[in-house]
């Protein structure tokens, strides 16, 4: 493609090799577009992209005119335009946007495995970039537009039939999905989170319901109608709703038996009944998760063989409760859950489980929502017999803070603190006796820890599985 193109009355002859906003993307013959975000401005870092072959400038704001550029209204929507006409964006590929506070990388992940024992999915989310056996990680839960569209573009290489996306209010907000096109979307539950972005739950809320609102009327929703939103929600689209729970919905599962290993259910559509599931995950929490990709795969007509198949052949899910017993009989468990939501769920269906003690470990992220910490310090206590406050990526925040934040309201109450995320998986496995129950939450399967700008090689399922071994 070539400038032209792109640019009729520029008047510059270059081919186009590449389009991106990250400076260090640039190489020879790029477009450059110089984006002003929440954090980082574009336009300091274009002498970079020159100096790595960009040989256009894209930009809204007002630079100087001794290098190729042009000046366009709105910077972030010209990227999409332009990413869409670079790639030869076409929506060939049947969409689901996954959205909600907890629960889109589970239940992304099942409907994706769904798809594909019926035909050929890819997955895009919190894990990455998943396709014919292939990963590859990403930094977002919802990728920046040049990584999407480039991997669109690998995806329909590959004539992959679906595609199912986890969409973060984060994502929505910043841009990164507009203009695409979504055949569905699934609401799995909202609940507190990102304040430090929304500030209020109802923006919190109203950022999430633009995917739901931008569905056309032959797009399908499916709605957890357990949930308090759930009306809401339904209230801003013009697709099909179709909705699921435990409690309500046109989807119900009922006949629950939960272990600590996997759960079974049965699922009846409007009263009847329609198949008896084993689902290889824990918590009712994530009978929800399944119970959605169950009726957004039962609504496309899909086979009901096909869903059991993907249903029962589910692989783990990459940080989503991890969990493994040593010769001691204790048990470690590491998942994502970095939510007051998610944490408790998971602690309450463990608490049903256990025979010895619960040993909490967990932290909070710095740079994000300092609103929820104090109420996650809370329902640890409350829920684990022991509980070790720690580092989890404090970036450039104060650690000492984020562990006030943490504590505050336990005043009168029992806790370890440490400032290393190992020394506290140590001192659990010290504390720890036969029958109890090792929880680490927070950051799954992630690889690093971030202090300021260094990033430290830590993993909490190899540390806390080396500690119980030895």
């Amino acid at each position: 493609m070539n400038v032209q193109e792109l640019y009729p009355t520029l008047g510059l002859n270059a081919e186009v090799l590449g389009i991106t906003a990250n400076s260090k993307r640039v190489k020879k013959n790029f477009i450059f577009v110089a984006i002003k975000g929440n954090k980082h401005n574009g336009k300091k870092y274009i002498h970079e992209a020159l100096e790595n072959g960009a040989c256009l400038i894209v930009t809204d704001q007002m630079v100087l005119k001794n290098y190729n550029h042009i000046r366009v209204r709105n910077a972030k929507r010209e990227y999409i335009r332009l990413l869409q006409a670079f790639y030869h964006y076409q929506h060939d590929i049947y969409t689901v946007g996954i959205t909600g506070t907890d629960g889109k990388t589970t239940t992304a992940n099942i409907l994706n495995q769904i798809f594909d024992v019926a035909k050929s999915s890819a997955y895009i989310g919190t894990n990455g970039i998943s396709y014919l056996k292939k990963n590859i990680k990403t930094k977002h839960t919802t990728p920046t537009p040049d990584l999407f569209y480039e991997a669109y573009n690998v995806l329909r290489k590959h004539h992959i039939n679906d595609l199912v996306m986890e969409v973060s209010s984060e994502g929505i907000l910043d841009g990164r999905i507009e203009r695409l096109e979504f055949d569905g979307a699934i609401f799995t539950n909202l609940s507190h989170e990102h304040l430090n972005t929304h500030k209020t739950m109802e923006n919190y809320f109203k950022t999430k319901a633009k995917l739901f609102e931008g569905l056309k009327k032959n797009g399908l929703a499916v709605i957890n109608s357990d949930d308090f939103y759930a009306s809401e929600v339904a209230s801003y689209t013009k697709a099909r709703v179709v909705t699921y729970g435990i409690d309500t919905g046109m989807y119900q599962a009922k006949n629950i038996k939960l272990g600590l290993l996997n759960s079974e259910f049965d699922v009846y559509f409007k009263g009847l009944f329609l198949e008896h599931f084993k689902l290889p995950l824990f918590g009712k929490f994530n009978i929800y998760n399944a119970l959605a990709a169950i009726a957004y795969a039962s609504e496309l007509g899909i086979d009901l063989k096909y869903i059991k198949e993907g249903i029962e052949t589910l692989l783990p899910i990459d940080g989503r409760f991890m969990h493994f017993k040593n010769k001691n009989n204790i048990t470690g468990i590491v998942d994502f859950a970095h939510t007051p939501n998610a944490l408790e769920n998971l602690l309450r269906n463990i608490r049903e489980f256990k025979k010895g003690k619960i040993i909490s470990i967990l932290g909070a992220q710095g740079e994000k929502d300092k609103s929820k910490r104090a109420k996650m310090g809370s329902i640890a206590t409350d829920l684990s017999d022991i509980t070790i406050f720690t580092s989890e990526d404090p970036k450039h925040e104060n650690l000492f803070g984020i562990l006030y934040d943490l504590t505050e309201n336990l005043k009168d109450k029992e806790y370890y603190m440490t400032l290393s995320r190992k020394e506290a998986i140590t001192l659990a496995t010290k504390l720890a006796e036969p029958n109890d129950i090792i929880v680490i939450t927070g950051k799954g399967n992630e690889t690093s820890e971030q202090i300021y700008d260094y990033h430290f090689k830590h993993n909490d399922y190899t540390l806390l599985k080396n500690a119980l071994d030895a």
